[in-house]
């Protein structure tokens, strides 16, 4: 789209020239001041959003103090001018404790080249498209071919997974699909659920003013054939699940695509797991070149080449080691790679050694609950049950997959049961924060190593770190001293997992703060199985000279 068609939008019968600062009215320029203008073009390029009052003061009064007092003056003159409020015509909605959002129909108007038969392109309420997306066709497409079919998908995933970004290319993508009419409900800033509807309306251009607010907004559609996105759910996710439901029940052609950290579970629902970007396996060869073949490492060389570093092939494998670390997840992805430019890729590296440093890379320009990792994750945690977060910073040790029993027996030992302990897993595998898999029928459990870092730093908080590790290294040392692998036999990927916790476990408890006696326990495990057919010690290099030590000792205690 050319310039001219981006600084020329049309609501109702007005038209709004960002370019000219000047609003028309059939053609001829109404008067609204410099300010006002400024305001009324923050709100229309931003339709359906709920804009904070405070946001918009500091972008029309950027160097100015000015009180709430002077932004209602501009809102009362706009509404004045608009003629909003007469003859059932609503542009402006006031959510009350929130903000403004501007709520009529928005056209971006085509480049006057353009043939007068295809002048008007509808951009309704979305935001605007997304940079191209790497490695998300696959996951468009099936989407796409999910809300056709299916009428109401909601897409599931971890923090930074990037739900939202795919919830807006979807909207796009089917824009024609729905003749334009396709609305995007921005939830995530509530903090209040009684506003859920408002926000919704606003978007829907539709103030909802009886109690019963559902049924007036499915009054508002019920004949319509549209898409509604309602994004970021999960922290007002009951109320959004009754409207959802009668969106879904009393309607035959509204579709309904949500993003959600949990599911609604409500009548209709489908549910997409969003998939981490696929990265290379550990242990293959790698150049410059060959990490193109990858998504995740696609996306960490685009973002790190765009500030100005160089990949050259001798770092490949480090930036290959860094996506597996950060598990494929586009936000972590982005986050570390902006840093290549100012530390290298060798000093990034080393920073993910230290989790925490992890949790506090930034993007100024992203939301607040994705500016961060650690914001990301406090948006999460903050929604958990107390049993949930207890639970789930307690887990923190385990590296990799882990059992049921496994929980139970470091994370239950100071109060919390069987049941409450599976409850507690349960719910944290429902809010995407605990990954689960089947393994020969029974669940096995993992934290993402991003999720595992912000844990940590939970766990150390609550001064539960030593009690808790030694916990898990006993643990670890007992279900080492169980094991007896055959080579090739179906225990090796389970044995695999214990020994990378045998190796946290060991890197624990030969540290400051760390216990000498279990330590000796599970270095002579360890050697005693590498000592059998099949056995998978760690790789010497891997290990702290104390390590080697005990596990040299372990071999003679062993033998």
């Amino acid at each position: 789209m050319s310039d001219d068609a981006v600084h020329r939008l049309s609501f109702g019968p007005f038209e709004l020239r960002c370019d000219q600062r000047a609003l028309l009215r059939d053609g001829e320029v109404l008067p609204l001041g410099g300010r006002a203008l400024d305001l009324l073009s923050y709100l229309v390029l931003r339709p359906g959003e709920v804009i904070a009052k405070r946001e918009l003061i500091n972008h029309v009064w950027s160097n100015v103090t000015v009180e709430e007092g002077s932004l209602r003056v501009h809102v009362a003159a706009i509404r004045k001018t608009l003629g909003d409020g007469q003859f059932g015509n609503r542009y402006i909605a006031n959510v009350q404790g929130r903000g403004y959002s501007f709520v009529g129909s928005v056209v971006r108007l085509e480049s006057r080249t353009e043939s007068s038969g295809d002048v008007h392109r509808h951009q309704r309420q979305l935001p605007a498209r997304p940079p191209r997306m790497i490695g998300r066709d696959p996951a468009l497409g099936a989407i796409k071919q999910k809300l056709r079919e299916d009428r109401f998908v909601t897409l599931l995933g971890p923090a930074g997974v990037g739900k939202t970004t795919l919830a807006v290319a979807v909207g796009h993508a089917l824009a024609e699909d729905f003749n334009g009419d396709v609305y995007f409900s921005n939830l995530a800033n509530l903090t209040d659920p009684n506003q859920v509807a408002s926000v919704i309306g606003a978007s829907l251009g539709l103030a909802p003013k009886s109690k019963d607010s559902g049924v007036e907004l499915v009054d508002h559609i019920r004949s319509r054939k549209l898409l509604v996105i309602l994004d970021g759910c999960e922290h007002v996710i009951e109320v959004v699940a009754s409207i959802a439901e009668q969106f879904y029940q009393e309607t035959s052609q509204v579709h309904l695509l949500a993003t959600s950290r949990e599911l609604l579970r409500v009548e209709g629902e489908r549910c997409y797991q969003v998939p981490v970007l696929d990265f290379p396996a550990n242990g293959l060869p790698q150049t410059a070149d060959t990490l193109l073949r990858y998504p995740a490492t696609q996306l960490f060389v685009e973002r790190m080449t765009a500030r100005g570093a160089i990949l050259a092939d001798d770092e490949a494998l480090l930036v290959a080691e860094m996506c597996r670390e950060l598990d494929g997840l586009p936000l972590a992805i982005e986050l570390v790679a902006r840093q290549v430019a100012t530390r290298g890729v060798s000093n990034t590296a080393a920073c993910l050694g230290s989790r925490m440093e992890l949790l506090k890379f930034s993007h100024r320009t992203a939301s607040p609950r994705h500016r961060t990792l650690k914001a990301a994750w406090d948006w999460s945690y903050d929604l958990l049950s107390d049993s949930e977060k207890v639970v789930f910073r307690r887990i923190a040790p385990f590296v990799g997959h882990f059992t049921l029993e496994g929980a139970q027996r470091v994370a239950g030992e100071f109060a919390a049961g069987r049941g409450e302990i599976f409850d507690a897993i349960a719910g944290l595998t429902e809010k995407s924060l605990v990954m689960a898999r089947l393994v020969q029928g029974q669940p096995q459990y993992r934290l993402l190593d991003t999720t595992r870092a912000y844990a940590l730093e939970k766990l150390e908080e609550h001064a539960e770190s030593n009690a808790i590790f030694l916990l898990h290294a006993q643990h670890t040392a007992e279900q080492i001293e169980m094991q007896s692998p055959v080579p090739g036999g179906e225990g090796a990927a389970g044995l695999s997992a214990e020994l990378r916790n045998a190796r946290a476990a060991l890197e624990w408890s030969t540290g400051s703060h760390g216990n000498d006696r279990i330590a000796k326990r599970l270095a002579i495990a360890i050697a005693a199985l590498d000592r059998k057919p099949g056995g998978m010690a760690s790789p010497a290099h891997q290990c702290s000279p104390k390590i080697l030590n005990l596990q040299q000792s372990g071999v003679k205690a062993a033998g």
